[in-house]
């Protein structure tokens, strides 16, 4: 369970069960008459792979309502602008808790794993 303090309050924030079935919420892909729900894999994409702040707010307030709590996206917009944030310190400490998570581990060693990947092709080319 990781805590931030948030509009001077302390907030918790759990990567468990819960936390996948509310990141898979925000995301829905209908193919042949089926959903499939993709939000987890889509944001963390955008944010292990692409470094998008959005993404981490989804996260941050997924994983928020999965420990209980009740943060809105305005709560963490306002946290994310307020100048003592350490958005750096936030980035490193979520993305280590989904790379370690055990319900999020394989999936971001697959995304980083692609990143890597598509860095090396791109220098290739352009080799």
């Amino acid at each position: 369970m990781m805590e931030f303090t948030i509009n001077g309050q302390t907030q918790k924030f759990s990567f468990g069960m819960k936390f996948i079935r509310e990141m898979d919420k925000l995301q829905e892909v209908s193919q042949y008459g089926m959903k499939f729900a993709m939000g987890l894999q889509m944001t963390m994409t955008q944010f292990l792979g692409m470094g998008s702040l959005t993404a981490l707010s989804d996260i941050l307030k997924a994983a928020n309502h999965a420990a209980g709590g009740n943060l809105t996206t305005e709560d963490l917009d306002s946290y994310f602008d307020d100048a003592e944030t350490n958005i750096d310190a936030i980035t490193n400490e979520v993305k280590e808790a989904l790379e370690e998570g055990k319900f999020t581990k394989n999936m971001a060693a697959k995304i980083e794993a692609n990143q890597a990947s598509a860095v090396v092709q791109q220098e290739e080319q352009q080799a």
